[in-house]
Protein backbone atom coordinates (compact mmCIF):
# COMPACT_ATOMS: atom_id res chain seq x y z
CA UNK A 1 0.00 0.00 0.00
CA UNK A 2 1.43 3.46 -0.98
CA UNK A 3 2.36 5.94 1.57
CA UNK A 4 3.53 3.33 4.00
CA UNK A 5 6.85 4.24 5.72
CA UNK A 6 8.95 1.24 7.83
CA UNK A 7 7.62 2.74 11.87
CA UNK A 8 6.78 -0.61 13.55
CA UNK A 9 3.15 -0.72 14.18
CA UNK A 10 1.98 -1.31 17.81
CA UNK A 11 -0.38 -3.32 19.59
CA UNK A 12 -1.81 -1.89 22.26
CA UNK A 13 -5.18 -2.18 24.27
CA UNK A 14 -7.82 0.14 23.40
CA UNK A 15 -8.18 1.35 27.19
CA UNK A 16 -4.39 2.28 27.17
CA UNK A 17 -4.43 3.78 23.90
CA UNK A 18 -7.14 6.14 25.45
CA UNK A 19 -5.83 6.81 28.01
CA UNK A 20 -2.67 8.36 26.44
CA UNK A 21 -1.96 11.98 25.92
CA UNK A 22 2.02 12.27 25.54
CA UNK A 23 2.50 13.33 21.59
CA UNK A 24 5.93 14.21 20.49
CA UNK A 25 8.42 14.15 17.11
CA UNK A 26 11.34 12.44 17.52
CA UNK A 27 14.85 12.97 16.32
CA UNK A 28 16.94 16.32 16.69
CA UNK A 29 15.39 17.30 13.63
CA UNK A 30 12.21 18.73 14.90
CA UNK A 31 10.46 19.92 11.12
CA UNK A 32 7.01 18.74 10.25
CA UNK A 33 8.15 15.88 8.46
CA UNK A 34 9.84 14.58 11.73
CA UNK A 35 8.40 11.41 12.64
CA UNK A 36 5.48 11.72 15.30
CA UNK A 37 5.01 9.30 18.48
CA UNK A 38 2.25 9.18 20.87
CA UNK A 39 3.79 7.53 24.18
CA UNK A 40 1.30 5.52 26.11
CA UNK A 41 1.18 5.31 30.20
CA UNK A 42 3.37 1.85 29.81
CA UNK A 43 6.09 3.12 27.97
CA UNK A 44 5.13 2.28 24.17
CA UNK A 45 6.30 4.42 21.70
CA UNK A 46 3.57 4.50 19.12
CA UNK A 47 3.86 5.95 15.11
CA UNK A 48 1.30 3.17 14.13
CA UNK A 49 -1.08 1.21 15.92
CA UNK A 50 -1.86 -2.86 15.25
CA UNK A 51 -5.40 -3.19 16.73
CA UNK A 52 -7.58 -6.44 15.70
CA UNK A 53 -11.31 -5.99 17.07
CA UNK A 54 -14.89 -5.99 16.00
CA UNK A 55 -16.16 -3.79 14.05
CA UNK A 56 -19.80 -2.65 15.32
CA UNK A 57 -20.49 0.34 13.15
CA UNK A 58 -20.04 2.38 10.21
CA UNK A 59 -21.14 5.35 8.30
CA UNK A 60 -20.51 7.59 6.02
CA UNK A 61 -20.33 11.11 7.62
CA UNK A 62 -18.38 13.06 4.27
CA UNK A 63 -20.01 15.62 2.22
CA UNK A 64 -18.53 16.18 -0.80
CA UNK A 65 -16.13 13.20 -0.96
CA UNK A 66 -16.88 10.19 1.27
CA UNK A 67 -15.38 10.10 4.95
CA UNK A 68 -15.96 6.88 7.04
CA UNK A 69 -16.01 6.56 10.22
CA UNK A 70 -16.32 3.08 12.56
CA UNK A 71 -16.34 1.49 15.65
CA UNK A 72 -13.82 -1.41 16.97
CA UNK A 73 -14.08 -3.06 19.88
CA UNK A 74 -11.33 -4.64 21.76
CA UNK A 75 -11.76 -6.63 25.00
CA UNK A 76 -10.96 -3.30 27.03
CA UNK A 77 -13.56 -1.23 24.86
CA UNK A 78 -13.88 0.75 21.72
CA UNK A 79 -11.95 3.23 19.42
CA UNK A 80 -13.17 5.30 16.46
CA UNK A 81 -10.97 4.84 13.20
CA UNK A 82 -11.82 6.91 10.32
CA UNK A 83 -10.33 7.00 6.65
CA UNK A 84 -11.13 9.21 3.65
CA UNK A 85 -9.29 10.95 0.51
CA UNK A 86 -6.05 10.43 1.91
CA UNK A 87 -6.08 6.79 2.53
CA UNK A 88 -8.32 5.88 -0.32
CA UNK A 89 -7.45 1.79 -0.01
CA UNK A 90 -8.38 1.80 3.40
CA UNK A 91 -11.90 4.09 2.83
CA UNK A 92 -12.75 1.95 0.09
CA UNK A 93 -12.85 -0.87 2.45
CA UNK A 94 -14.47 0.21 4.98
CA UNK A 95 -17.39 1.30 2.82
CA UNK A 96 -17.46 -2.29 0.99
CA UNK A 97 -17.37 -4.26 4.64
CA UNK A 98 -20.52 -5.00 6.32
CA UNK A 99 -20.54 -4.77 10.48
CA UNK A 100 -20.42 -6.89 12.50
CA UNK A 101 -17.35 -8.24 11.40
CA UNK A 102 -13.78 -8.92 12.99
CA UNK A 103 -10.72 -6.61 11.47
CA UNK A 104 -7.42 -5.96 11.47
CA UNK A 105 -6.57 -2.49 11.32
CA UNK A 106 -3.55 -0.59 10.87
CA UNK A 107 -3.69 3.38 11.34
CA UNK A 108 -1.92 6.87 13.29
CA UNK A 109 -3.08 7.29 16.36
CA UNK A 110 -4.45 10.83 16.30
CA UNK A 111 -5.15 13.26 19.86
CA UNK A 112 -8.08 15.35 19.18
CA UNK A 113 -9.07 18.57 21.64
CA UNK A 114 -12.44 19.26 22.52
CA UNK A 115 -13.84 22.76 23.46
CA UNK A 116 -14.71 21.71 27.19
CA UNK A 117 -10.34 20.35 26.71
CA UNK A 118 -10.93 17.04 26.99
CA UNK A 119 -8.60 14.59 24.70
CA UNK A 120 -9.73 11.82 22.32
CA UNK A 121 -7.53 9.56 21.17
CA UNK A 122 -8.74 7.76 17.64
CA UNK A 123 -7.22 5.90 14.09
CA UNK A 124 -6.54 7.20 11.12
CA UNK A 125 -6.73 3.95 9.17
CA UNK A 126 -4.15 3.11 6.59
CA UNK A 127 -4.80 -0.89 6.33
CA UNK A 128 -7.90 -2.35 7.26
CA UNK A 129 -8.70 -6.42 6.42
CA UNK A 130 -11.10 -8.28 7.28
CA UNK A 131 -10.55 -10.99 9.42
CA UNK A 132 -11.17 -14.55 11.08
CA UNK A 133 -11.86 -15.28 15.01
CA UNK A 134 -8.60 -17.00 15.67
CA UNK A 135 -6.85 -13.90 14.74
CA UNK A 136 -8.50 -11.64 17.10
CA UNK A 137 -8.05 -13.92 19.75
CA UNK A 138 -4.27 -14.59 18.58
CA UNK A 139 -3.95 -10.99 18.51
CA UNK A 140 -5.03 -10.21 22.27
CA UNK A 141 -2.89 -12.70 23.72
CA UNK A 142 -0.17 -11.39 21.73
CA UNK A 143 -1.42 -8.13 23.07
CA UNK A 144 -1.61 -9.52 26.52
CA UNK A 145 2.27 -10.15 26.46
CA UNK A 146 3.17 -7.42 25.24
CA UNK A 147 1.72 -5.26 27.78
CA UNK A 148 3.43 -7.51 30.57
CA UNK A 149 6.66 -6.98 28.99
CA UNK A 150 6.22 -3.02 29.67
CA UNK A 151 5.03 -3.38 32.65
CA UNK A 152 7.86 -5.38 33.54
CA UNK A 153 10.40 -2.61 32.34
CA UNK A 154 7.93 0.20 34.19
CA UNK A 155 8.11 -1.75 37.68
CA UNK A 156 12.17 -1.14 37.33
CA UNK A 157 12.09 2.26 36.98
CA UNK A 158 11.15 4.90 39.83
CA UNK A 159 8.46 6.97 39.80
CA UNK A 160 9.17 10.88 40.04
CA UNK A 161 7.57 13.78 41.87
CA UNK A 162 4.47 14.94 40.64
CA UNK A 163 5.32 18.35 39.17
CA UNK A 164 2.27 21.19 38.31
CA UNK A 165 4.41 22.79 36.07
CA UNK A 166 3.61 22.73 32.52
CA UNK A 167 6.14 20.53 30.29
CA UNK A 168 7.04 20.43 26.67
CA UNK A 169 7.14 17.47 24.59
CA UNK A 170 8.25 19.19 21.26
CA UNK A 171 12.14 18.11 21.33
CA UNK A 172 12.66 14.51 22.78
CA UNK A 173 15.66 12.87 21.60
CA UNK A 174 15.46 8.93 20.86
CA UNK A 175 15.39 6.48 23.61
CA UNK A 176 15.61 3.10 24.12
CA UNK A 177 12.33 1.16 25.79
CA UNK A 178 13.93 2.05 29.20
CA UNK A 179 14.16 5.36 28.91
CA UNK A 180 10.32 5.68 27.08
CA UNK A 181 9.17 4.06 30.15
CA UNK A 182 10.86 5.93 32.69
CA UNK A 183 9.75 9.40 30.70
CA UNK A 184 6.10 7.38 30.52
CA UNK A 185 6.39 7.01 34.34
CA UNK A 186 7.13 10.56 35.13
CA UNK A 187 4.84 11.84 32.29
CA UNK A 188 1.25 9.69 33.94
CA UNK A 189 2.49 8.70 37.55
CA UNK A 190 1.16 4.92 35.66
CA UNK A 191 -0.53 2.66 38.09
CA UNK A 192 1.07 -0.55 37.31
CA UNK A 193 -1.59 -2.35 39.56
CA UNK A 194 -4.57 -1.01 36.58
CA UNK A 195 -2.98 -1.80 33.39
CA UNK A 196 -2.04 -5.08 34.56
CA UNK A 197 -5.73 -5.47 35.64
CA UNK A 198 -6.52 -4.73 32.22
CA UNK A 199 -4.42 -7.63 30.42
CA UNK A 200 -6.47 -9.91 32.94
CA UNK A 201 -9.95 -8.49 31.76
CA UNK A 202 -8.97 -8.89 28.42
CA UNK A 203 -7.49 -12.17 28.54
CA UNK A 204 -10.68 -13.42 31.03
CA UNK A 205 -13.16 -12.22 27.90
CA UNK A 206 -11.01 -14.72 25.50
CA UNK A 207 -11.03 -17.18 28.29
CA UNK A 208 -14.90 -16.73 28.61
CA UNK A 209 -15.57 -16.29 24.76
CA UNK A 210 -13.79 -19.64 23.96
CA UNK A 211 -15.92 -21.60 26.55
CA UNK A 212 -18.93 -20.16 24.72
CA UNK A 213 -17.74 -21.14 21.60
CA UNK A 214 -16.73 -24.67 22.79
CA UNK A 215 -20.11 -24.92 24.70
CA UNK A 216 -21.68 -23.82 21.52
CA UNK A 217 -19.84 -26.51 19.27
CA UNK A 218 -20.82 -29.26 21.40
CA UNK A 219 -24.44 -28.30 21.07
CA UNK A 220 -24.78 -28.25 17.67
CA UNK A 221 -22.07 -30.64 16.45
CA UNK A 222 -23.29 -30.46 13.00
CA UNK A 223 -22.95 -26.98 12.03
CA UNK A 224 -21.07 -26.04 9.89
CA UNK A 225 -17.52 -24.43 10.67
CA UNK A 226 -16.84 -20.94 9.24
CA UNK A 227 -13.60 -20.72 6.85
CA UNK A 228 -11.25 -17.81 7.47
CA UNK A 229 -10.42 -16.06 3.95
CA UNK A 230 -7.43 -16.68 2.15
CA UNK A 231 -4.71 -14.26 2.11
CA UNK A 232 -5.80 -12.22 5.15
CA UNK A 233 -4.68 -11.45 8.84
CA UNK A 234 -1.58 -10.44 10.69
CA UNK A 235 0.35 -11.39 7.50
CA UNK A 236 -1.12 -9.61 4.60
CA UNK A 237 -1.07 -6.27 6.66
CA UNK A 238 2.08 -6.80 8.37
CA UNK A 239 3.85 -7.41 5.94
CA UNK A 240 3.12 -3.56 4.56
CA UNK A 241 2.70 -2.08 8.02
CA UNK A 242 6.01 -3.53 9.74
CA UNK A 243 3.78 -4.72 12.55
CA UNK A 244 5.70 -5.77 15.61
CA UNK A 245 6.70 -9.91 15.91
CA UNK A 246 4.28 -11.89 18.05
CA UNK A 247 5.29 -13.60 20.66
CA UNK A 248 3.80 -16.67 22.15
CA UNK A 249 1.42 -15.56 25.41
CA UNK A 250 2.23 -18.64 28.00
CA UNK A 251 3.55 -16.57 30.31
CA UNK A 252 1.05 -13.35 29.76
CA UNK A 253 -1.98 -15.81 30.44
CA UNK A 254 0.28 -17.58 33.76
CA UNK A 255 1.03 -13.82 35.30
CA UNK A 256 -2.55 -12.65 34.84
CA UNK A 257 -4.20 -14.72 37.52
CA UNK A 258 -4.04 -12.66 40.31
CA UNK A 259 -7.15 -10.38 39.92
CA UNK A 260 -10.25 -10.02 39.24
CA UNK A 261 -11.57 -7.63 35.84
CA UNK A 262 -13.62 -4.44 35.71
CA UNK A 263 -15.68 -2.63 33.19
CA UNK A 264 -14.14 -0.40 30.77
CA UNK A 265 -15.46 2.47 28.70
CA UNK A 266 -16.07 3.58 25.80
CA UNK A 267 -16.15 6.72 23.50
CA UNK A 268 -18.33 8.58 21.49
CA UNK A 269 -17.10 11.81 19.76
CA UNK A 270 -15.66 11.83 16.20
CA UNK A 271 -12.68 14.29 14.91
CA UNK A 272 -13.45 16.00 11.85
CA UNK A 273 -11.88 14.99 8.74
CA UNK A 274 -8.15 15.99 8.44
CA UNK A 275 -5.95 16.80 5.77
CA UNK A 276 -2.36 15.35 3.69
CA UNK A 277 -0.43 16.51 6.46
CA UNK A 278 0.45 15.74 10.00
CA UNK A 279 -1.49 16.82 12.96
CA UNK A 280 0.30 19.45 15.09
CA UNK A 281 2.49 17.92 17.86
CA UNK A 282 1.12 19.01 21.22
CA UNK A 283 1.60 17.99 24.77
CA UNK A 284 -1.26 17.88 27.38
CA UNK A 285 0.01 18.39 31.06
CA UNK A 286 -0.06 15.52 33.47
CA UNK A 287 -3.00 12.83 33.97
CA UNK A 288 -4.78 13.53 37.34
Amino acid sequence: MAGFSREVARRIFTEELKSSNYSFRDGEDQHQYAPQYLLTPTGAKCNRVFMVGILTEKDDIGGDTEYWRGRVVDPTGSILIYAGQYQPEAAQILANMEAPAYVAVVGKPNLYQTEDGNIIISLRAEAIQRVDEETRNQWIMDTARRTLERLQVLSSTSPAPISGDFATADKVSAATPAQDAQRAREHYQTDIGHYRQMVIRALTSLEEDLAKGRSKAKDSPAAPTAKPESGIGESKIGSKAGIEEPQSAEKATQAAKKSRPKKSESLNAWPEQESDEEVETFHIGKKS
